[in-house]
């Protein structure tokens, strides 16, 4: 829920152990005399290579004691470096000899585990010898003579394992180096139409002010808005962004600076524009889904982010063996360098947007199979101007001109993972506030909100999973508001007209939103190359009195392993804006609306390095919620339509120490209202471009660059005005709504970072150039009292940002 009048997926990672012997890695090594020796099969997989030890350390043994090596439980992130570590079997295990094997555990330096090119966080054991050091080795400390694969035990490993299911043990042979590890590796996507951006493709994007959540506007289908993202032609309204699975008012800071949340600390984000699993309701539109990382467990982790733009701090450390916590904090430092750094006299008004924001994460390993998750977080954005005079063609305008939108969340989690067999049960609880003063209009809300998801995943081999789920939404809102009716979500150009002319009302009121949901969910493979997704949904919305029931249906066919045939439809429902239906103010008769989602498509990979995808959608949204002729009661009703369609192209390089990024979108966005024909959504953007790539070019320094063509959203033309004796203003005479189109809108964005390594310690230097070349973007229209002068209203000029940042 959005607390404004007018505006205001997860992927899960197939658990795979592989147990894999150093003579099984190379395919058709020399004395392999089988007739497929250095032949892939026709079905090959991205080559998975397990994690290589690049620095070993030595542990005494205790004196008297008869053990000679420890098995370790470790996990290493994406760079190599391990992050949790912990004895397998305690027996004889003292707590002196337990801390100086975790110490030591955690100065192991490894290569990190690949899938294809890709890096990927690895599960493994480890047996780590114990020896009689020399006088000169004290325990823990690294030795050249450890830099070597792990050693196989004496007795037998443990099982061999295969995606999902576990086999009988396999021997090893003596000294035979021995790789076991739990990968987290991605599986068949839930959603035909999806995108994942991993923690690695998101750092340092260019263009994102070093905000990784903005990497998500390089994808296919995201349109520029006046707030959150604009998906395939969707109002923002009508998406979904979750974090953590729980629903956000507010992607980013006032509509677009940065992102509510410390990009350090996501771990991936999925982007699913349509056709998205059943699991995931209650929206028309599309999905953004932000996924956080664990907390560190190795050690203390620092983090000081300082630019023009804004300040952030990240502190990591480990509490216990099994615990580990993040904090970090943010807050804007425009209106210090307004205050501080802009004369005085090169600007009538000063309106220095604020923002400040906070996260905390705690985890917990209950053991190897359960995890307990607690997480804090919060965002508040506030802008205040004083208005002197009069704007000319609304003196109603004047006085205090202020908002601000602020929200809280806490979340508990617990995770659970098996062989065949995952959950997750969470339970979010929220406090929105939203404050807004523009003149006679006010509006002042609290909302409580309280989100709950039980997801279940079991898998029967590899040829069916099943996966089912429970979610609860229940907001509770107390406040009041004072202004005009609220016109239409969009296609309404008297949206804008004088508060002069309008009559103004008063509501005072406590209304709520109750919506339970199910879900269930069939992945089948009734052939090898065949995929096969039905879900089936169902949402009540008590509020409404209305019941819903959502089938969805999704094939994948792998024609070869590089190329893959995708197809997808489903019906999605939708509840009105909340204030849309309460009494006196909207229409408490109101029903849900729904869009029914079509698409097909074609993914193909060539190699490891490059992935190509094109897709074909068509949306038709039913029952869609405008206003009444006149605006006249019951003032809203289900009498609108809408239809949306158009084809995607994007494509993702990764080689070496070059990153790019294609996406380009041709799309036509349409309502209905009523019975009068079709015309253009507000914000229609025919054209999408964008195109990213980043460059390191080594000795720490990097380069890229970010470039992006929309079309400019549509406009309805004031062909004249009528002088109104009873306000003494003039009043517009509008033309056809949307008929016309703002100019095209392009923006290059540059960045080049600098980094150090003074011994723990990172160090960065950082240059965001936005709007390089000082491109003109015209967002809108000022027009004087009588509307007969006009001038452009145009965005944010050049901006540099410099910024430092130090790391430990």
């Amino acid at each position: 829920m959005r607390l404004h009048p007018h505006r205001l997926s997860c992927f899960a990672c197939l658990l795979i152990g592989l147990t894999v012997s150093s003579r099984s890695l190379a395919q058709g090594e020399p004395g392999d005399d089988s007739p497929d020796a250095g032949q892939e099969p026709a079905d090959a997989k991205p080559k998975v290579t397990p994690p290589k030890l690049k620095q070993g350390v030595r542990v005494e043994r205790p004196e008297g004691s008869k053990l000679s090596s420890l098995w370790l439980s470790l996990t290493i992130d994406e760079s190599g470096d391990v992050t949790q570590a912990s004895i397998e079997d305690k027996a004889g295990v003292d707590e002196e000899l337990e801390r100086k094997v975790l110490e030591a555990a955690y100065r192991l330096e490894f290569e990190p585990a690949r899938v294809g090119e890709t890096a990927v966080s690895v599960r493994f054991r480890y047996q780590l010898e114990l020896t009689a050091a020399p006088d000169s080795a004290p325990s823990g400390v690294p030795t050249p003579g450890d830099a070597e694969q792990p050693r196989a035990p004496n007795a037998a490993p443990p099982p061999k394992q295969k995606p999902g299911k576990s086999v009988p043990p396999t021997p090893a042979a003596e000294d035979e180096p021995v790789y076991e590890a739990t990968a987290e590796v991605e599986g068949p996507p839930e959603a035909v139409s999806s995108h994942r951006l991993e923690a690695e493709d998101l750092k340092e994007m260019p263009g994102t002010r070093g905000d990784p959540i903005r990497a998500i506007e390089v994808l296919p289908g995201v349109g520029r808005g006046d707030g959150d993202p604009i998906l395939r032609g969707s109002s923002s309204n009508e998406s979904k962004v979750l974090f953590d699975g729980a629903p956000v008012p507010i992607l980013y800071h006032f509509g677009g600076i940065t992102s509510f949340v410390q990009g350090r600390l996501v771990s991936r984000i999925d982007y699913q524009p349509g056709n998205f699993s059943a699991r995931y309701g209650r929206i028309s539109g599309g999905l953004i889904n932000v996924e956080s990382r664990e907390p560190r467990f190795d050690k203390l982790h620092l983090m000081l982010d300082i630019s023009m733009l804004e300040s952030a701090a990240l502190v990591e450390t480990p509490i216990g063996k099994d615990t580990a916590v993040a904090v970090a904090a943010r807050r804007s430092n425009i209106d210090f360098v307004f205050e501080n750094f802009v004369p005085e006299g090169s600007y009538s008004v000063l309106a220095a947007p604020v923002y400040w924001d906070y996260q905390v994460f705690l985890s917990h390993h209950l053991d190897s199979h359960h995890t307990l998750r607690l997480t804090s977080y919060g965002s508040r954005d506030h802008l205040s101007l004083l208005i002197s005079d009069p704007q000319e063609t609304d003196p109603s305008l004047r006085g205090e001109v202020s908002g601000g939108i602020e929200f809280h969340r806490v979340q508990l989690a617990w995770e659970s993972k098996f062989d065949d067999f995952d959950s997750r049960v969470q339970v979010t609880y929220g406090r929105q506030l939203l404050e807004q003063h523009l003149g006679p209009l006010t509006s002042e809300f609290k909302a409580h909100e309280v989100f709950a998801r039980a997801d279940m995943r079991y898998r029967v081999g590899n040829a069916l999973e099943i996966r089912s789920g429970l979610d609860f939404d229940y907001y509770v809102l107390d406040g009041s508001y004072q202004g005009n009716r609220p016109p239409q979500f969009e296609g309404d150009p008297n949206a804008n007209a004088s508060l002069a002319s309008s009559q103004l009302i008063f509501i005072q009121d406590t209304p709520y939103t109750l919506s339970p949901a199910a879900y269930v969910e069939a992945a089948m493979r009734p052939v090898d190359p065949v995929e096969v997704t039905l879900g089936l949904r169902a949402d009540y919305f008590e509020h409404l009195k209305a019941f819903s029931l959502d089938p969805r249906l999704g094939v994948r066919y792998a024609v070869t392993p590089e190329t893959t045939l995708k197809a997808g439809v489903g019906r999605y429902t939708q509840m009105p804006e909340y204030y849309l239906s309460i009494p006196g103010l909207g229409n408490p008769d109101l029903k849900p609306y729904y869009a029914i989602h079509t698409s097909l498509g074609v993914e193909q990979r060539f190699g490891d390095a490059l992935e190509v995808g094109v897709e074909g959608f068509y949306k038709h949204l039913n029952d869609r919620v405008v206003a009444t002729p006149d605006q006249q009661a019951p003032y809203f009703i289900n009498d609108g339509e809408g239809r949306i369609y158009g084809a995607e192209l994007s494509a993702k390089l990764h080689t070496g120490d070059t990153k790019g990024f294609l996406a380009y979108t041709i799309s036509r966005s349409e309502r209905k209202d009523r019975d009068e024909p079709y015309r253009l959504f507000d914000l229609d953007q025919t054209h999408l471009l964008s195109l990213a790539v980043s460059q390191g070019l080594g000795k720490g320094w990097e380069v890229g660059a970010r470039f992006r063509l929309t079309s400019g959203d549509p406009t309805t033309p004031i062909i004249g005005a009528v002088y109104d004796a009873t306000t003494g203003q003039y009043v517009p005479r509008y033309g056809k709504v949307n008929s016309e189109r703002l100019p095209l809108y392009h923006q290059l964005d540059l960045r080049v970072e600098k980094q150090w390594v003074v011994g723990d310690i990172k160090l960065a230097a950082y240059l965001d150039l936005i709007n390089a070349y000082n491109a003109e973007h015209r967002e809108g229209t000022e027009y004087s009292y009588d509307y007969t002068k006009s001038r452009p209203v145009t965005g944010v000029p050049l901006f540099p940002s410099l910024g430092f940042r130090g790391e430990l």
